[in-house]
């Protein structure tokens, strides 16, 4: 398996911990989920190739539904398909993108999602996990 070496700015840096690596994974997996996946307004049926492009980077806008007309598992499987393509220091076997459901959410307008996989960065090669709210008000996901 090929491993993702860091981004070159995170490797000139003189941070070197553990904490310093995961929170450049973290920070980077919020960035790359709270872009817009451009190709779903362009029309690319004949270009197959495309899909693993940067068109596709980011999540498709939601901030134009509701979330009772959402399906949490076809967007559990949207933000698994980009972490797979886009996100190369983590295990693309190991991912998995859950969907949460609870009773008494504070986040009226968001959906929440487990995700948890396993690092390769050489630096931190340990589980990864992290709690994502997408927020329809906005379209916005933070982790949290």
């Amino acid at each position: 398996m090929k491993v993702s070496q860091p981004f070159l700015f995170d490797k000139l840096s003189s941070k070197t911990s553990r904490s310093f690596w995961r929170g450049a994974l973290v920070r980077d997996v919020e960035l790359l989920l709270n872009d817009a996946a451009r190709s779903g307004q362009l029309h690319l049926d004949n270009y197959p190739w495309c899909k693993n492009s940067v068109l596709n980077f980011g999540l498709p806008s939601l901030s134009r539904q509701l979330p009772v007309n959402a399906d949490a598992l076809t967007i559990a499987h949207h933000i698994h398909s980009i972490i797979v393509l886009f996100e190369p220091r983590i295990d693309p076997r190991s991912i998995k993108v859950t969907p949460v459901v609870e009773k008494r959410q504070a986040l009226v307008l968001a959906l929440l999602f487990d995700i948890n996989g396993w690092s390769v960065i050489p630096e931190l090669q340990a589980p990864i996990s992290l709690r994502i709210a997408l927020d329809y008000s906005c379209g916005a996901v933070s982790i949290i």
